[in-house]
């Protein structure tokens, strides 16, 4: 049984999740004999794992064949289906796909820590076209990446509010905002506007 106390930090933490609020993330927990590095620009994403897609059932996707050879416009959310991901964050890219394309991008993706059903049906009820949705149910990704944010007992490690441009593996471009939020228009931050500008 939860505590008043602990509903009340559950509460603040979907809250947070869910609106523009800004929350200091917590640091990822490291591996091995090191902390892993967060990702910068220069820097190659992981190219070692899959993330999955939903396609006649679960299907793995690699990293490689998301990344190499291409130019890849990849967002990140905290969560398919939260308030500002689905009213704010995700219809921006949705609006902006074609003027990307326009400008030499093969792919725009949106990543999250969830499963691939999850991320199907988010891509259904927002009518996401063809934005590629991909699931990173066990944060293998967003670990690798370090560009995540623990929210503990609420739901563990979530992706960081992000976009990046990489092209051929490479990231050109990277816009992290403070664990879940959200910088709206044209200004500094994780929206489409924002990377329409960086094109």
């Amino acid at each position: 049984t939860h505590t008043p106390s602990m509903m009340m930090r559950l509460a603040k933490i979907a809250g947070m999740i869910g609106t523009a609020a800004a929350f200091a993330p917590r640091r990822m927990a490291t591996r091995g004999a090191g902390a892993l590095r967060m990702l910068s620009e220069g820097d190659s994403v992981p190219m070692d794992g899959e993330f999955m897609v939903l396609k006649d059932g679960p299907t793995g996707l690699s990293y490689s064949d998301v990344f190499k050879g291409k130019k890849v416009v990849l967002f990140g959310v905290p969560g398919a289906m939260t308030p500002t991901c689905s009213e704010a964050q995700l219809p921006g890219y949705i609006k902006a796909i074609d003027d990307m394309k326009a400008k030499g991008v093969d792919t725009v993706a949106c990543v999250s820590v969830n499963d691939p059903f999850v991320m199907s049906k988010w891509a259904e009820a927002s009518d996401s076209g063809d934005i590629l949705m991909l699931g990173d149910g066990g944060a293998e990704f967003v670990n690798a990446a370090d560009i995540g944010f623990d929210t503990g007992g609420f739901g563990g490690v979530r992706c960081t509010r992000m976009s990046m441009l990489v092209d051929d593996g490479k990231v050109v471009k990277l816009n992290l905002e403070d664990g879940g939020s959200f910088t709206e228009g044209p200004e500094a931050g994780s929206s489409a506007e924002y990377m329409l500008t960086q094109l």
